[in-house]
């Protein structure tokens, strides 16, 4: 099998001009992948470019099924994203490690990898065929590459055709599917630093406001409870003023961190302005936002800060709740609500959580 494992599973390189020439292609097919390249890369929502790319993919792929794969930068490993035919659901949890099996080789090696028979390549990997109870025979897998980077696989099983035409039509739809990927990252990029806070990295105001008017309306349609928390953290300015600015700064993001630790999605944290944070909790009763905002009270308070740079400095934040529907039917005034109940602590002894209605928790 060592013998002809080089002419079964072999690669594609830019030293083969045949295989490269766009003369390969007939006007029709040509014409075929420009069209492709169109639709995918001026999709920018991620959320509609899974659906373009499988409806506009199969049309130029003449195979039993297609996959394409998106590596996982975190653990390196390739994950599905799309698989035509196949349930998703049945291979969601599985992963190819840079190198293992035809596609791993081809992310690894960063070169188009074709196997006529797989019975005769040592690259493959038959875990999915046991998964789904499909069988393999042939592949063609096509790595996605972008300034040098390996973005995902492209990967056609059981194709009907294999000749240069073919191959060429993959080399083409590889180069646009890692312009459509990068482009759709680059977007969500620039859409989460609009709605980001450069210093803590929780959600700002701009991404508060219109998101709690939509959580509200569908806790009003679905008949769940919404809870706000007001926080702002006390005698910050003597922190600042005695250490400066930059640990102020420091000691805020260590406490965004502790926030976050304390809540889950739906949930999420605002970074509200200078030294104050809300947090908003879909479903969440008047009860259930107490015992979190104690929580989180709790937290912030036993924990030491800017250890990292030599200061030891202890902090602790007055809490403030108020719950959708029974204090207030809109987002500005339960934002308010909220705000007066945290002030109330301010005024009356700090590092308190109070509701709007209940009575001050320790």
């Amino acid at each position: 099998m060592a013998e002809n494992a080089e002419q079964i599973c072999h690669s594609l390189s830019e030293s083969e001009p045949d295989l490269l020439d766009l003369n390969a292609l007939s006007h029709e097919q040509l014409r075929a992948c420009v069209d492709v390249s169109k639709s995918i890369t001026a999709e920018l929502n991620p959320a509609r470019l899974i659906p373009t790319i499988m409806e506009k993919v199969s049309k130029l792929l003449p195979s039993e099924t297609w996959s394409l794969f998106l590596l996982d930068e975190a653990t390196q490993t390739l994950k599905f994203e799309i698989s035509m035919d196949i349930d998703l659901e049945t291979v969601k949890n599985f992963r190819l490690a840079l190198g293992q099996g035809v596609a791993g080789k081809a992310a690894q090696l960063q070169r188009l990898l074709v196997v006529g028979d797989v019975s005769q390549c040592e690259y493959f990997f038959d875990q999915v065929d046991g998964t789904t109870g499909r069988r393999t025979e042939a592949l063609i897998c096509v790595p996605i590459l972008y300034a040098g980077r390996t973005l995902g696989v492209l990967e056609v099983v059981n194709p009907k055709r294999m000749d240069a035409a073919m191959l060429m039509q993959l080399r083409l739809l590889s180069d646009y599917l890692a312009i459509a990927i990068e482009n759709t990252r680059r977007y969500q990029v620039m859409e989460e630093l609009a709605v980001r806070d450069n210093l803590t990295g929780l959600f700002n105001q701009r991404y508060l406001y219109p998101t709690l008017k939509r959580q509200i309306l569908r806790c009003r349609n679905a008949g769940h409870p919404l809870s706000l928390v007001f926080m702002d953290m006390d005698n910050f300015k003597a922190v600042v003023d005695r250490l400066g600015h930059l640990n102020g700064s420091r000691a805020l993001s260590e406490v965004a961190q502790r926030i976050q630790a304390c809540i889950s999605e739906p949930a999420f944290g605002v970074a509200y302005g200078g030294d104050e944070f809300v947090l908003v909790l879909p479903e969440f009763g008047r009860s259930r936002a107490v015992q979190l905002a104690t929580e989180v009270r709790r937290s912030v308070k036993n924990a030491p800060y800017l250890t990292r740079w030599g200061q030891q400095v202890s902090l602790t934040a007055s809490f403030g709740v108020a719950t959708f529907p029974e204090d207030a039917d809109d987002s500005t005034a339960l934002l308010a609500l909220a705000d007066n109940a945290m002030f109330r602590v301010k005024t009356t002894g700090k590092d308190r959580v109070n509701a709007r209605v209940l009575k001050a928790v320790d």
